[in-house]
C-alpha cells in the first residue's frame, strides 16, 4: 500500500493527533535549545568579576606612550634588580625593606578596582609581577626561610615575577636556580637578566615536560582551570618540597570547572593532614591570594 493511499484510509482524527503531536515536540525541541542557549549567556555574564576587565586595560593608551613606559620600567627594573644583588641577606629578610624593593621595581599597571589600595606600587607599563605586594613580600619571606636550590615556575608571562623571585631568592643560596616554563616565550630583557641571574628558560613547554621532577619550589600560575591547575600540581607540583599556587581566591575563574578555586579548596582538604597549609590572602573579596602546600621534607 501506498503512502497516499494509506493516509487516505487512516482516521483523520489520529493524522491531525499525531501531525500535532509532532509539531509541539519540534517546538518544545527548539525551546529547550533557547534555553539552553539563554543559560549559557547567563552563566558566562554572571560572574563576580568581569573578565573583561581582566584583559590589557591600556588599550586606548596611544602605543607611543606604552613603548616609552615599557622602556623606562625594563630600565627601572634593571636598576631594582642590581640593587637587590648587591643588598645583604639580613637586609633582604626584613619584610620592610623587601617591600620597598617591591614598590621600586612595580607591579604591572592594570586599571582593576581592587588594585585600588597598591596604586604606589604600579608601573605605568604591563611590566612587573601581576600580584599583590604584600602577599607577594609574605610569600618570599617564607621562601627565604626555607632557602631553596631550586624554584620552578609555571606560567612565567613577561618575567616580572620571575626576575624578582630570582634575584631575592639567589641571594641565599649559592647554588640556586630558577626554572621558567610557558608554553609561549614573552619573557623581557632575557639577555640581560639571563647574565646576572641564574635563570633557565623551558619556553616553548609545559608541566608535563617535568612530570615527575622534584624541585624545591614549584610555582604554579598558568592554566586558572580546575584540571589545568591540577594537572601542573600532579605533574610536578606534588614533588616538590613545597607548592604554591597563585589566585587561590579568583572568583572570576569559577566557570573553568570550578577554576583555581575549587582546586585549592580540594588539595587543602587532601594534604592538611600530611602537609602544612598556608594561605596568604590580603584582600577581603574573592580575588588573588596565594597558597602553600608544604610538604615538610
Amino acid at each position: 500500500m501506498s503512502y497516499t493511499s494509506f493516509t487516505q484510509n487512516f482516521p483523520k482524527f489520529l493524522l491531525v493527533f499525531f501531525r500535532d503531536q509532532n509539531t509541539t515536540f519540534k517546538k518544545l525541541i527548539n525551546y529547550y535549545k533557547h534555553l539552553k542557549l539563554e543559560y549559557e549567556n547567563v552563566k558566562n555574564s554572571y560572574r563576580k568579576f568581569d573578565l573583561e576587565a581582566l584583559k590589557d586595560t591600556t588599550e586606548h593608551i596611544p602605543n607611543v606612550i606604552k613603548t616609552k613606559a615599557l622602556e623606562h620600567d625594563l630600565h627601572k627594573g634593571r636598576v631594582v634588580i642590581e640593587s637587590i644583588l648587591s643588598s645583604t641577606t639580613e637586609q633582604l629578610a626584613n619584610r620592610n625593606f623587601l617591600l620597598e624593593k617591591i614598590k621600586a621595581y612595580g607591579c604591572a599597571y592594570q586599571g582593576w578596582d581592587l588594585y585600588s589600595p597598591y596604586q604606589q606600587y604600579l608601573n605605568a607599563s604591563d611590566y612587573g609581577p601581576l600580584q599583590i605586594p604584600t602577599e607577594l613580600v609574605d610569600f618570599l619571606i617564607y621562601c627565604i626561610h626555607k632557602k631553596p636550590a631550586s624554584f620552578l615556575e609555571i606560567g612565567v608571562m613577561y618575567g616580572g615575577f620571575s626576575v624578582l623571585c630570582c634575584a631575592v631568592l639567589s641571594k641565599f643560596n649559592t647554588n640556586f636556580k630558577y626554572t621558567c616554563v610557558d608554553i609561549e616565550d614573552n619573557f623581557r630583557d632575557w639577555e640581560y637578566f639571563s647574565s646576572i641571574l641564574p635563570l633557565e628558560k623551558a619556553i616553548p613547554a609545559t608541566s608535563a615536560d617535568f612530570i615527575g621532577s622534584e624541585f624545591d619550589v614549584v610555582y604554579i600560575d598558568a592554566d586558572h582551570s580546575y584540571h589545568g591547575m591540577k594537572n601542573d600540581f600532579f605533574n610536578v607540583g606534588r614533588y616538590a618540597k613545597f607548592c604554591a599556587f597563585h589566585d587561590i581566591n579568583a572568583a572570576e575563574y569559577d566557570h573553568l570547572d570550578g577554576g583555581t578555586r575549587r582546586c585549592w579548596n580540594e588539595l587543602k582538604l587532601s594534604y592538611c593532614q600530611s602537609a602544612s597549609i598556608l594561605e596568604i590572602s590580603h584582600i577581603a573579596e574573592e580575588w588573588m591570594g596565594i597558597g602553600i602546600i608544604d610538604f615538610n621534607k
